[in-house]
């Protein structure tokens, strides 16, 4: 398995947004992958088959195969098929003040969203349909068009319940009490952070703070603190040549075993195969 490192082919716009369209004669296949964008498959002709978890997903003509970022999946296609693939990073769509403080409590309630999913809604795939035509045509201004698609399209997913909301956790009023909080442990994740610490700061008892955590991310304090490590562990698994002892102690676990453990309970691997299957060379 690789990662697919993504790159746009919109022109003039900050945003990573990768659109490809065609006709297929033959059969295909590309091999177990996976990427930090959320991919979107619109068939328009021919049955085209995703396979995730060993599973295997089948589009007719008129369907949207959604597969969600940092999921591993391979695609095939036995005979000759029409589509149009469209690649974005659903971060960049948001504003950054937002993701920036929330993006692990999002990541976090975001654990049991869908990872692959055929969608079937006209309205989806009208607008994709005028995304690709877009970048086909390349009128002027297309790339607005595009990304004003983009944002039609995540609004779209967020409205199904296909993916959160990032803005409508920040909103939410116990978010709002304990943002210190989540932009505390967002910068000090690496020291010995404790739950009355965090208490502390916002002036709570520790069993009020707890409720209020609990209600606001889905998860406990301890909860939280392991997985925004283990998030940026996998940063460095990636971009590093650290021994695993040195990244467990950087993100600010005291024993290895411990770290192992909570590893592969988010990232259903432990660091060692996570780092040598290749799930996140770059």
């Amino acid at each position: 398995m690789y990662n697919e490192i993504i790159k746009s082919n919109i022109p003039n716009i900050s945003s990573i947004v990768k659109i490809i369209s065609g006709k297929r004669e033959e059969a295909t296949f590309c091999p177990l992958h996976y990427h930090d964008e959320i991919e979107l498959l619109v068939n328009f002709e021919g049955k085209f088959t995703a396979v995730v978890d060993g599973k295997e997903y089948h589009s007719s003509a008129g369907d949207i195969i959604f597969i969600n970022s940092r999921v591993p999946h391979s695609t095939y296609s036995e005979g000759g098929y029409d589509q149009a693939l469209i690649q974005f990073k659903e971060e960049d769509f948001l504003e950054e003040s937002i993701t920036k403080i929330v993006r692990y409590s999002a990541k976090f309630q975001s654990l049991d969203d869908q990872r692959i999913l055929i969608i079937k809604s006209d309205e989806l795939f009208k607008t994709l349909c005028d995304v690709v035509r877009e970048k086909a045509e390349e009128k002027e201004s297309f790339e607005l068009f595009i990304k004003g698609g983009i944002y039609k399209t995540l609004g779209t997913l967020y409205r199904m319940g296909v993916l959160k909301n990032y803005e409508k956790i920040w909103k939410t009023k116990e978010t709002q009490k304990i943002l210190p909080a989540l932009s505390y442990i967002n910068t000090h994740y690496s020291e010995n952070i404790t739950l009355k610490e965090m208490s502390d700061l916002l002036g709570f008892d520790s069993s009020y703070f707890c409720r209020l955590f609990k209600l606001s991310t889905g998860a406990t304090f301890t909860e939280y603190l392991n997985f925004v490590r283990v998030c940026r562990a996998e940063k460095m698994l990636a971009k590093t040549d650290l021994s695993i002892l040195e990244i467990s102690e950087k993100v600010g676990f005291c024993s290895i075993s411990y770290f192992n453990r909570i590893f592969k309970k988010y990232k259903s691997a432990s660091p060692s195969y996570y780092r040598s299957a290749q799930y996140c060379k770059i």
